[in-house]
């Protein structure tokens, strides 16, 4: 799917550039995306989601609360507080204004290509989480928002699942242990939101970034990989920048969060429980 004809020349009237536009990469597709065609291309991101009608950014509002319409230009950011020499560093993203008061975003061009998760992309993976979570946060929820203690975690856990339209799903509610401490995190986690360029790896797409606990960031990552040797590979680059932490008494909870804000996409949530738990 392409961004609507009529769409594309109102970004072009109102940016300057004549563009190209690209295919969206999945159906629920945060953002309409364009290349400029000039000869220092940029690529643009116009906000297609909203909380009100996306599970997973309404799952950002009400459970991290962090709402991207409300504070576009301070979005970016975010890139410049993370820990420096990440192993993956983020492009910088830069606010061009509201379009129908829609968020429009550019950041630098890559021909990079996405990556795909393999034994080399979780090691990288496992050190850029591992530099990540050294570093404490002050708490949990957005910097440029709201930041809660750890405390307050399992109370708003457990509103958030109650009141989800699909709580019945779950039967009785997980528990929720005040979680160790709080990282900075990207939710909607994906191996496609880096690129491999000539120039070395970029982080391409980290608008989500939250701080959250520790143990929901691992539950996320637990998920993402599939294979023996993956998991060897991310295991042993993440232990050489912070401790394993044991997930235990966490994993329901934290799946069940992961599975009411779609972050592993539309699926069944006994299938999402019952993946191996490898991360100890």
């Amino acid at each position: 799917m392409y961004p609507d004809p009529a769409l594309t020349h109102r970004v072009e009237v109102f940016t300057g550039h004549a563009l190209a536009p690209l295919p969206l990469a999945w159906d629920d597709s945060a953002n309409w995306l364009w290349r400029t065609c000039d000869e220092a291309p940029r690529l643009l991101k116009l906000a297609r989601t909203h909380s009100a009608q996306d599970p997973f950014w309404q799952g950002m509002d009400r459970l991290f609360g962090f709402d991207r319409w409300r504070c576009p230009e301070a979005l970016t950011r975010l890139a410049g507080a993370l820990p420096t020499h990440l192993p993956l560093p983020p492009l910088p993203l830069t606010y061009l204004g509201a379009l129908h008061q829609t968020p429009l975003w550019s950041l630098p061009w890559s021909d990079g290509a996405p990556a795909r998760m393999g034994e080399v992309f979780a090691e990288l993976l496992g050190s850029q989480l591992g530099h990540l979570h050294r570093e404490t946060v002050s708490g949990w929820g957005h910097p440029l928002e709201t930041v809660w203690t750890l405390s307050q975690w399992p109370r708003r856990a457990r509103d958030f699942l109650r009141h989800h339209p699909r709580c019945a799903d779950w039967g009785a509610l997980p528990d929720f242990p005040v979680p160790s401490r709080a990282v900075w995190c990207l939710p909607d986690l994906r191996a496609d939101q880096f690129l491999s360029g000539a120039t070395g790896w970029l982080w391409s797409d980290w608008e989500a970034l939250v701080w959250a606990p520790l143990e929901f960031d691992l539950c996320v990552a637990e998920l993402l990989m599939t294979e023996g040797a993956e998991r060897d590979a991310f295991v042993t680059a993440y232990r050489r920048q912070s401790p394993n932490v044991a997930l235990g008494e966490y994993r329901q909870g934290m799946r069940a969060l992961i599975w009411a804000m779609r972050l592993q996409g539309d699926i069944d949530w006994h299938i999402l429980e019952s993946h191996p738990a490898w991360l100890m």
